[in-house]
């Protein structure tokens, strides 16, 4: 009994230590944020994109817990936060630091850098960039900038655009695994790994045309941002040389070779502060948090309603499509009269067929009661993705946006060889009709239930068209010549009537405004992301600010040990697995 008397009270001890700490930081984030609205710094907003960039902030899965603030803003807000940093007195110039990959996806990539090179070309204020390394998406982000600067022994890993898909049939031939496979389109790719050992010509062609499509948009917006050639350009790009930095200066890609502590005297010079003074920051996330940007305070409302991720039938996490939470947002704007226009903004390379169509059927109900609905395309717009905005009056489509996948598949794995000859087991079944144990890993389809499961399929790809051409003012025949799950981008895919208007979500905003006939208007986001109790902590306590307060307010020794302290509970709370799987435990 005293054992167990000793463990709680153990146990209470860290629970009220953890309960102070908290108290403590509160009470000086609330002082900070009291004492100063703008993080301190020279004027330079750093621009570090070392994860992906989701279109809503806060719309992606969660995590393992972490003692890492999360990050986690969307494209749409650091859109909206480099606009706002064009007027903001504070901000004097921008500097993109590459980190070692920039995960984004080619619209995100070329859309943001669209918002950098209107913050250069509109203010007197500057982008400096600086890399240990370029690949195609930094450099492509990076030629918006004024002055470019490379590490003298690092790379530009410019080599244009290729892709490697990983094949599976040899290897369930080897363990005696089928996979029973419909589709419908020649091009509907998807199921290729599992059914063949290389790629089929139609998939190469598409493959090959979308691959050529975006180099050459990638070719024409660095030329035209760096001044140079194309036929330059392309002559390094296909060069084979790892020491290209200098190369890269000849050319005019770069601007100087510089270690980083010489690329920071430049920008001294450029602030015109002290020869070795420190030069503070303010990180993106920080500026986020500090910064309101402007809603408008109209009575009208247009609903942009950011649809990202995977559709997936019955599933409750963020950063999926599904058809419960998706029906709840509708039902809540059709309930909403302020909401005059709906703009849906689609990321997402598709999935449940089901979902697909019970949102197309929301976007309708929609467009029922009187609503517009324009589509926004961001990375992908496929299959599903496409689906679900086929209705839309206007479809708005970044010219990079990988789209269409119009097709369908199914796949139902057979395991019955690989359990019977490699592992000795075997199924039997009594059953009460001949279907009754339907769809099983572990028994093959006859040739009834094959039958069935193709005209399943094509019968869902034939509805599928059928939401396209009604969508598009055309015949199944015409969508059908564009579809069978070829994908297109969105330039070409404008060209042959998938798309309306070339543009960003901005774009789609203004049309949905003047198809409801709306002067003013303030724009409303959906869904609404709450972050986690322990996200909302770890906002406070990365703060720079807030803990060079704590030695302010404490003292410099004091201060240093509560610092100290929360670096101790951090790594503390790091290996204690089950209090660290605590929030995730939560959020599911």
């Amino acid at each position: 009994m005293k054992f167990f008397k000793f463990v709680f009270a153990s146990c209470l001890g860290t629970i009220l230590a953890f309960v102070a700490i908290g108290i403590i930081m509160a009470i000086i984030g609330g002082i900070a944020a009291a004492t100063s609205s703008k993080p301190v710094s020279d004027g330079i907003l750093l621009l570090d994109l070392g994860t992906p960039i989701p279109e809503k902030t806060g719309n992606v899965a969660s995590q393992s817990f972490s003692f890492e603030a999360p990050s986690d803003l969307g494209l749409y807000r650091l859109q909206k936060l480099i606009k706002h940093a064009q007027t903001d007195p504070s901000i004097n110039g921008i500097v993109y630091k590459v980190s070692a990959s920039t995960p984004l996806g080619l619209a995100t990539a070329s859309t943001l850098r669209e918002s950098l090179k209107e913050f250069r070309d509109s203010t007197d204020k500057f982008i400096y960039t600086y890399a240990d390394f370029f690949d195609n998406t930094s450099y492509l982000l990076a030629s918006s900038s004024d002055s470019i600067f490379v590490n003298p022994n690092g790379i530009l890993d410019i080599n244009g655009y290729g892709t490697m898909i990983p094949f599976f049939r040899g290897a369930m031939d080897k363990l005696g695994v089928d996979m029973n496979i419909f589709y419908a389109g020649q091009f509907k790719s998807a199921t290729e790994p599992f059914r063949r050992k290389d790629m089929s010509e139609q998939n190469k062609i598409q493959t090959r045309e979308y691959l050529n499509d975006n180099y050459e948009l990638y070719l024409a917006e660095v030329a035209e941002a760096r001044s140079i050639s194309v036929a330059n350009l392309k002559t390094m790009i296909g060069e084979l040389d790892l020491d290209n930095t200098g190369r890269a200066v000849e050319l005019g890609l770069v601007d100087a070779q510089a270690h980083w502590f010489q690329f920071e005297d430049k920008l001294r010079a450029k602030l015109g502060i002290k020869e070795g003074k420190n030069i503070s920051y303010t990180s993106i996330d920080d500026y986020s948090i500090d910064t309101k940007v402007g809603k408008g305070a109209s009575k009208n409302r247009v609903a942009l309603v950011f649809a990202e991720g995977e559709v997936q039938y019955d599933a409750d996490t963020k950063g999926v499509i599904t058809e419960t939470k998706y029906h709840k947002i509708f039902d809540k704007i059709r309930k909403d009269k302020k909401v005059k226009a709906v703009v849906l903004r689609v990321n997402s390379p598709g999935g449940s067929a089901f979902t697909s169509d019970v949102i197309w059927r929301e976007m309708k109900e929609l467009q029922a009661r009187g609503i517009p609905v324009i589509a926004s395309f961001g990375d992908y717009a496929a299959s599903g993705g496409y689906y679900i905005a086929a209705s839309a009056d206007t479809i708005v489509s970044h010219p990079k946006t990988l789209t269409g996948s119009i097709g369908v598949f199914s796949m139902m794995p057979n395991f019955t060889d690989f359990m019977d000859d490699k592992l000795g087991i075997t199924f039997d079944t009594v059953k009460t009709s001949p279907h009754a144990i339907l769809l099983s890993p572990f028994f093959d389809l006859n040739d009834a239930e094959k039958t069935a499961m193709q005209s399943y399929t094509d019968n869902m790809y034939n509805q599928f068209l059928d939401v396209v051409a009604e969508g598009r003012g055309k015949t199944r025949d015409e969508i059908h010549e564009v579809a069978q799950g070829r994908v297109w981008t969105g330039q070409k895919a404008s060209e042959i009537g998938l798309v309306d208007v070339i543009g960003g979500v901005d774009r789609a905003v203004e049309i949905a405004a003047e198809k409801a006939d709306l002067e003013d208007y303030k724009v409303v986001e959906y869904p609404s992301i709450k972050k986690e109790f322990w996200e909302e902590i770890l906002m406070e306590m990365s703060r720079s600010q807030r803990a060079n307060l704590a030695e302010h307010l404490l003292g410099k020794n004091e201060g240093a040990k509560v610092k100290r302290t929360i670096k101790e509970v951090q790594n503390m709370m790091q290996y204690r697995e089950p209090m660290a799987r605590l929030p995730f435990i939560l959020t599911n």
